[in-house]
């Protein structure tokens, strides 16, 4: 039992990728704001609650040789409580890294504000309006993306963005989120052609090199792989 009501879907015992520089465990949240057509963890951001493993990870971490957790879904910043989490794993001397979809900038603000989280991986789920209506299919907004971004400069927090290239970007577009982003660190990962949320949907690229070759041409000062 834990003193704190908190719902952990699961849980990665090691990764030596997830948090840059660290060895983290990662833990995944249940629940999301969005529906991505190709959401590769639909049964984090739709499915079934299941057990709580938040109890069997807390053990877990003791004694081990853990520095960082990766804590992500689902989106975490959607879940009750999260704060609670991210505070026993700071106070077990533990490094946090968030990730989010980009949506939900007050509830970040506060996270930031309380100094708990230490690195945030921020998802741009399209450059274009247009596109982000159809592939996150919900009514937000990119302003939500900007004051994501604007939150954690302001608070001074090391962050990366990420996107998932489903279709190619219009140049105009691309160039536009560059300018916001500014020196942050800018990952492109190919999309996976399994177990999407919505079974029907046929993206316009899997890309090969192409599309990322693009990418990089617009991101002068953009780490991107």
């Amino acid at each position: 039992m834990t003193a704190y009501d908190f719902f952990l879907a699961d849980y990665q015992h090691v990764s030596l990728m997830e948090y840059p520089g660290k060895i983290s465990s990662i833990a995944f949240t249940h629940g999301c704001n969005i529906r991505c057509r190709y959401c590769h963890n639909p049964y984090l951001a739709v499915g079934r609650k299941g057990s709580n493993r938040l109890a069997d990870f807390l053990d877990y971490l003791n004694g081990k040789d853990i520095e960082a957790v990766a804590v992500t879904g689902g989106e975490p910043l959607f879940s009750k409580n999260l704060h609670l989490f991210l505070d026993d794993l700071k106070s077990r001397g533990l490094a946090v890294k968030l990730d989010t979809n980009g949506f939900l900038p007050v509830k970040l603000a506060k996270i930031l504000d309380a100094g708990l989280a230490d690195y945030v991986a921020v998802d741009l789920k399209s450059f274009s309006p247009d596109d982000l209506k159809s592939i996150v299919r919900t009514p937000h907004k990119h302003n939500s993306f900007y004051k994501t971004i604007e939150a954690l400069k302001i608070f001074g927090v090391p962050f990366e963005v990420r996107h998932t290239m489903w279709k190619m970007p219009e140049e105009a577009d691309i160039a536009a989120v560059a300018g916001y982003v500014g020196d942050a660190p800018f990952y492109v990962q190919t999309l996976r052609d399994s177990r999407m949320l919505d079974k029907s949907f046929k993206p316009e690229i899997f890309d090969k090199s192409g599309a990322i070759k693009l990418i990089e041409k617009y991101f002068n000062n953009v780490r991107v792989r």
